[in-house]
C-alpha cells in the first residue's frame, strides 16, 4: 500500500467520538506497523477559569489539572489495545493550536480525531474537528462515535481533477487492508438544466450553437466512461462499484448519496490553493463536513 501512514497522531479528549477515533488509530497503527502518538490537550482557558475560581496561580491550577488528567487518561487508554512503542503526550494549551503544532512537529502522515456533532448540525463535525480538517497539512480522519470496527462501506468522491487519483489511492488502501468494497462516486449536474438559471430574463444563457448541447444520455455515458477509467487506473485489487449522483450542490449530493448507501466512511479530497502552512478546504468539502452522515477521511494532495 503505497500511501500507508508511517506516523499517526490521535488527538483525544474523553468523549465517545474520541474513544472510537483512538480505536481506529490504534488498529491502523498495528495493521500497518506505523508509529502511534496519542495527544490530550487540557484547554488553558478552562485552567485559567479554574485558577480564578480558586484564587490560585495559573501554574498551580495547571499542575492540578495535569495530575488529574493523567490519571483519567491512563484509565481511559487502558480500555483500548494500543501498539507497542506508542507514545502519550499531555499538554496545557489551546487545543487546535497544540494539535496542529504536534502534527507538524511529528511529521504526521495521518491525524485522527473524534466527532460527535455540534451546533445546528447534529450529524455534523464539531468545531475543533472541522478546523483540523481545514487546517492540518496531513490527511485527517474524523471518526464518528460508535465507529470502532473497520469501515465496512466506503464512499470515495472523485471529481476528475488531478487530485482524484490521491483520493482513489487512499480509499483503496483502507479497503485493501480489510477486504472491503469501495463505492466510487461522482456528483454531476446537467448543464442543460442550468440554462434557465443563467438566463432568467430570456437572454441566451450560453453562447453555443443550437444542437451543440449533448443529450442527457450522452452526458451520462461520457461520465460513466470517465469514472470507470479513473477507477480502473487507481483502484486495482479491491472490489468496487461506480455511482453517478445528480445534484447541483456537490456537497449535498455527496452527503445524500453516502446516507442512502449506508456508508460509514467518506473519502474526499482537499485541494490547497496556496503554499500557506494552514490550507483551506474547498467549498465542497466544507459542506460535507457540516452535513456529515458518517466518518470522513480528508485527503491532501502530495503537491500540498
Amino acid at each position: 500500500m503505497t500511501s500507508s501512514p508511517h506516523t499517526i497522531l490521535a488527538a483525544v479528549d474523553f468523549s465517545t467520538g474520541a474513544h472510537s477515533a483512538l480505536r481506529q488509530a490504534a488498529s491502523m497503527a498495528i495493521r500497518q506497523k506505523a508509529r502511534l502518538h496519542v495527544l490530550h490537550v487540557i484547554d488553558s482557558d478552562a485552567v485559567s477559569s479554574l485558577a480564578d475560581q480558586r484564587g490560585e496561580p495559573f501554574d498551580s491550577a495547571s499542575r492540578t489539572a495535569v495530575e488529574g488528567a493523567r490519571k483519567a487518561l491512563d484509565q481511559w487508554l487502558a480500555r483500548v489495545p494500543l501498539p507497542q512503542g506508542h507514545e502519550v503526550t499531555l499538554v496545557v494549551g489551546h487545543p487546535l493550536h497544540e494539535i496542529l503544532q504536534h502534527a507538524k512537529h511529528l511529521h504526521a502522515d495521518l491525524l485522527v480525531a473524534g466527532i460527535t456533532g455540534a451546533g445546528d448540525h447534529p450529524a455534523g463535525a464539531g468545531s475543533v474537528s472541522a478546523k483540523l480538517a481545514r487546517k492540518a497539512a496531513a490527511n485527517v480522519l474524523l471518526v464518528r462515535a460508535g465507529h470502532d470496527a473497520p469501515f465496512a462501506k466506503i464512499v470515495a468522491c472523485l471529481d476528475f481533477s488531478t487530485h482524484s487519483a490521491h483520493v482513489a489511492e487512499a480509499a483503496r488502501d483502507f479497503a485493501f487492508a480489510d477486504g472491503k468494497l469501495v463505492d466510487f462516486l461522482h456528483v454531476w449536474a446537467d448543464p442543460g438544466a442550468l440554462l434557465g438559471v443563467m438566463a432568467p430574463f430570456g437572454e441566451p444563457g450560453l453562447s453555443m450553437p443550437a444542437g451543440a448541447m449533448p443529450t442527457r444520455e450522452e452526458q451520462v455515458a461520457r461520465l460513466q466512461h470517465q469514472l470507470h477509467q479513473e477507477v480502473r487506473d487507481s483502484a486495482t485489487g479491491i472490489p468496487t462499484q461506480e455511482s453517478l449522483h445528480e445534484d447541483r450542490n456537490v456537497g449535498r449530493g455527496i452527503a445524500d448519496h453516502a446516507q442512502a448507501a449506508g456508508a460509514d466512511l467518506i473519502v474526499i479530497g482537499a485541494r490547497g490553493r496556496s503554499n500557506l502552512a494552514y490550507l483551506l478546504l474547498g467549498s465542497t468539502a466544507e459542506r460535507v463536513l457540516t452535513r456529515l452522515p458518517c466518518s470522513v477521511l480528508v485527503v491532501r494532495s502530495r503537491e500540498d
